[in-house]
């Protein structure tokens, strides 16, 4: 399809609250063969196949526009074609055609004939990224054959974990769009509830629809690098639109799920690895969290080290990772993850930890990066651990906490349900 130039920029057209997306196209009246372009935002509800839209419309002439409004369901679209100054609405009803990237319908009106429309959109149950790239990814086996798998009795396993390369890529639309995650995430996820989500189907993973692109050539350049850690029980797909945007910035993102740290670790043979057994018994029980985190700062370390090799020998990747600047961020569990490496590797730079949790025995010194500290509402009033944190730094040290959050904010869990269970009340789904 070509556009006119008079189309105006979509994002200063869009409504004021969030939009799942957007869209921009031409249209032709084949009445009078009158014509011109479209343009507006949609919103999903509960699936990519169904949902509202709302946009507005001019003529290639410049001689008339609008606004339209309107719902479709499948192939069903119905809706409402607005002529401004005229005081008059024209119902219109016809079929959609919806790709992963593409549309075009057929609408009929009484008054106005048929009306053929067609252009692209760009949807997802994630927030539109505000950087100038696209978002590539790859995922990773990784085995450090180095370290023992503490976790388990066989000592003859090697530490694995399973890591997604996200970096800058030139074009949003280059390659096939990934899946938010696949099906053993999926239930992993939906068993969290508090209550049965009973009404989500097994499939709805899929109409999530993140923005990044399978297999695709990264950007020209070189960019920073940030290792991610997600939460104890924790995966880093539902972290999935925090990592998006940054990448869109120019940022390399290494995320991480941890085997019997994450809530699931699916591997490419099909294996699954869950939450490791906590003891009951109190000393036990906190040798556990203290090899856990010696386990995945190990880790993350390793990851570090497989990106290094990455820019010196892999041929889609070499020369575009500046390891001049490494940072790391992680949520909860991942904080305290954040924190250790930060304090014990001189290759990390600055740190990043979403409602971080602490412990002091592992850094008995002093962090030397810069560090963020970023917390849910009620954690800043009395946690000896941060207190114990901001006073072992020696380098700029920012802690903040935003009103009304809680520990799961910080992840894509609030805006996922909010479109596959919007009755719910969000307080009751934590």
């Amino acid at each position: 399809c070509s556009f006119s130039t008079a189309v105006p920029p979509t994002a200063a057209r869009s409504p004021a609250d969030w939009s799942d997306g957007t869209f921009q196209g031409i249209w032709s009246k084949q009445k009078d063969d009158t014509s011109g372009s479209l343009w507006g935002a949609l919103n999903q509800g509960r699936r990519a196949t169904r949902g509202t839209f709302t946009g507005e419309w001019n003529t290639s002439a410049g001689t008339d526009d609008g606004t339209f409004h309107g719902v479709f369901y499948g192939m069903i679209l119905v809706g409402q074609w607005e002529v401004t100054g005229a005081n008059k609405t024209t119902s219109v009803t016809g079929i959609l055609r919806l790709n992963d990237t593409h549309f075009s319908a057929l609408l009929f009106s009484s008054g106005t004939g048929l009306i053929k429309i067609s252009g692209v959109h760009d949807a997802s149950f994630l927030q539109k990224l505000t950087g100038a790239y696209g978002v590539g990814v790859r995922t990773m086996h990784l085995i450090d054959a180095s370290r023992p798998e503490n976790f388990t009795t066989d000592l003859t396993d090697d530490r694995e974990m399973m890591v997604q390369l996200w970096y800058p890529i030139e074009t949003s639309n280059a390659g096939m769009r990934t899946e938010y995650m696949d099906y053993p995430t999926f239930q992993w996820l939906m068993d969290r509830s508090p209550i049965p989500l009973i009404t989500i189907p097994d499939t709805a993973y899929l109409f999530v629809r993140p923005h990044g692109r399978n297999e695709t050539s990264i950007a020209p350049g070189m960019f920073p690098v940030v290792v991610f850690s997600p939460g104890y029980d924790g995966v880093y797909q539902i972290y999935t639109s925090f990592i998006e945007d940054l990448v869109s910035h120019g940022f390399v993102v290494a995320s991480i799920n941890h085997p019997y740290v994450s809530g699931i670790t699916v591997f490419p043979d099909g294996r699954t690895v869950g939450l490791a057994e906590v003891p009951t018994d109190p000393v036990e029980r906190s040798a556990f969290f203290n090899m856990s985190l010696r386990s995945i700062a190990e880790d993350a370390k390793f990851v570090l080290d497989t990106v290094t090799d990455m820019n010196a020998t892999n041929p889609d990747f070499s020369g575009h990772f500046d390891l001049s600047e490494v940072g790391m961020y992680g949520h909860s569990f991942g904080g305290a993850n954040t924190a250790v490496c930060c304090y014990e590797d001189p290759r990390f730079d600055a740190g990043l930890t979403l409602d971080g949790v602490f412990y002091k025995q592992f850094i008995p010194g002093n962090i030397t990066v810069p560090l963020l500290l970023m917390f849910a509402e009620s954690r800043l009033s009395d946690d000896s651990t941060i207190i114990y944190l901001w006073n072992h730094t020696t380098n700029d040290t920012f802690k903040m906490n935003i009103s009304g959050s809680t520990h799961y904010a910080f992840t894509d869990v609030g805006v996922l349900l909010s479109h596959l269970v919007p009755l719910v009340p969000p307080r009751l789904l934590l």
